[in-house]
């Protein structure tokens, strides 16, 4: 009897330990509820995902916390957040941290956009050159003319945020400092497509995702507001070398200022984290990447040309 009592009381513990480990455990890859800081520019299309993602899956609950780049990351390191959707892999600094504390990340590519640049509709001068755009963000050339432009006055050079991921792209690319840019902060990207709407000599830069989107109302408003200037490798190459930041540029690589997102898990189950990277990386999520007027990097697309007669 007391061999059965024992019994008993040693299945009872083992049964109390397998059930505190499940509690733990609270989301699963279609349940629960988990944070995702992600970069203010792709606020559009992550948001877009979630919401499709939660009404296929009710039970899901995925908070999203818009906030540039590099603060978003910092919260992934410091576990705020289970997951970040940014531009950039993590620097061997960040990686150290997690290396560390021994925790296991993931990162998913899943969509191609561009940095956009953006200029007053009165203003026809679209045509800018990588080595333009550079001189002009390290303050060695200011007036519109000093790029070839007809258009008198200074340029007027407007991101959302000094520290975003849009700046920051531009900044390594270039091999230049955090200091001493010559730009002006509006505080978002819609903040800055607004400002360049009313300021004729202003030069805006955005992500692309937030006018790329043609079936999106807010978006056809967006871009028919304002002009969207053409770039080039270099001032000096022909018209036809002068690509926008959509579709076909983006797909084939043809525009210089194309960049990747991707997510940057820290999930060391298979939770809601990871069910939400298999949405987006899916069939449906990639629908839903294309749709917006980004490019799908999990799925294959068609490029098909035609000629248009007149």
């Amino acid at each position: 009897m007391k061999t059965n009592v024992f019994a008993y009381l040693l299945m009872g513990l083992i049964a109390m330990s397998c059930g505190s480990k499940k509690s733990e455990l609270k989301d699963g890859p279609t349940t629960g509820t988990i944070s995702l800081g992600v970069d203010e520019s792709f606020q559009r299309i992550v948001e877009a995902e979630k919401v499709a993602f939660q009404e296929y899956y009710h039970y899901a609950n995925i908070k999203l916390q818009f906030k540039p780049e590099n603060e978003a990351i910092a919260d992934l390191l410091n576990d705020k957040v289970r997951g970040v959707v940014v531009t950039r892999e993590l620097t061997d600094a960040e990686r150290e941290v997690f290396e560390r504390e021994k925790i296991v990340y993931r990162s998913f590519k899943f969509a191609a956009d561009g940095i956009t640049l953006l200029v007053h509709p009165s203003n026809k001068d679209t045509l800018i050159g990588l080595d333009q755009l550079k001189a002009l963000l390290a303050g060695k050339q200011k007036s519109w003319k000093s790029i070839g432009s007809s258009r008198s006055g200074d340029v007027e050079l407007v991101v959302d945020k000094a520290n975003s991921s849009n700046i920051k792209f531009l900044v390594d690319l270039f091999g230049l400092g955090n200091s001493g840019l010559a730009v002006s902060a509006a505080g978002s990207n819609k903040d800055v497509i607004e400002y360049v709407k009313s300021h004729p000599n202003a030069l805006g830069i955005i992500g692309s995702n937030w006018i790329s989107d043609g079936d999106n109302p807010t978006s056809l408003g967006f871009i028919r507001s304002v002009n969207v200037m053409s770039v080039a490798k270099e001032s000096s190459l022909p018209k036809a070398e002068f690509y926008q930041p959509f579709g076909y540029n983006l797909a084939l690589k043809k525009y210089p200022l194309r960049r990747e997102v991707k997510l940057i898990l820290k999930e060391s189950h298979q939770g809601l984290g990871t069910g939400f990277v298999n949405y987006v990386t899916g069939d449906m999520g990639q629908l839903i990447v294309l749709k917006s007027g980004l490019i799908p990097l999990t799925r294959p697309i068609t490029i098909r040309q035609y000629q248009i007669s007149q």
